[in-house]
């Protein structure tokens, strides 16, 4: 990742990075994790975007809780979502976007390819946000 020059302002930059160069956040120890690769804090960005992996089989309730609007886009492996408050069904898999309000909640279900993401959220989640 290259970072800001002289007097030009950290978010007015070019600026790359890679999973490798970043730290690993743990949102589910050993069943869920995240790269922040680009956050406010690390680049000046108003919001974030991270490339998040679940492990086969991982079943677990995901709730928004007020704070971040997120859209996902599947890379690759699928899983099955239950919308708790409708029972709405879905079958995420590559190619499909999905976009959370600030407010949610559905019960992801990791297929047995397990599960790559790659994730936008507004405000920006950093480095060891969950």
């Amino acid at each position: 990742m290259t970072q800001a020059t002289g007097t030009q302002a950290l978010e007015d930059t070019i600026q790359w990075a890679r999973q490798e160069d970043v730290p690993l956040t743990w949102v589910h120890e050993g069943k869920e994790f995240s790269h922040r690769l680009i956050t406010k804090n690390q680049n000046g960005c108003s919001f974030s975007f991270h490339i998040t992996t679940y492990m086969p089989h991982f079943d677990v309730m995901v709730e928004g809780k007020g704070e971040n609007q997120v859209v996902l886009y599947c890379l690759h492996g699928w899983s099955r979502q239950i919308v708790e408050a409708t029972g709405e069904e879905r079958i995420f898999r590559q190619g499909d976007a999905m976009y959370l309000p600030r407010t949610y909640r559905y019960r992801h279900i990791i297929g047995e390819a397990g599960l790559v993401v790659a994730v936008c959220s507004n405000p920006s989640k950093e480095h060891g946000d969950m």
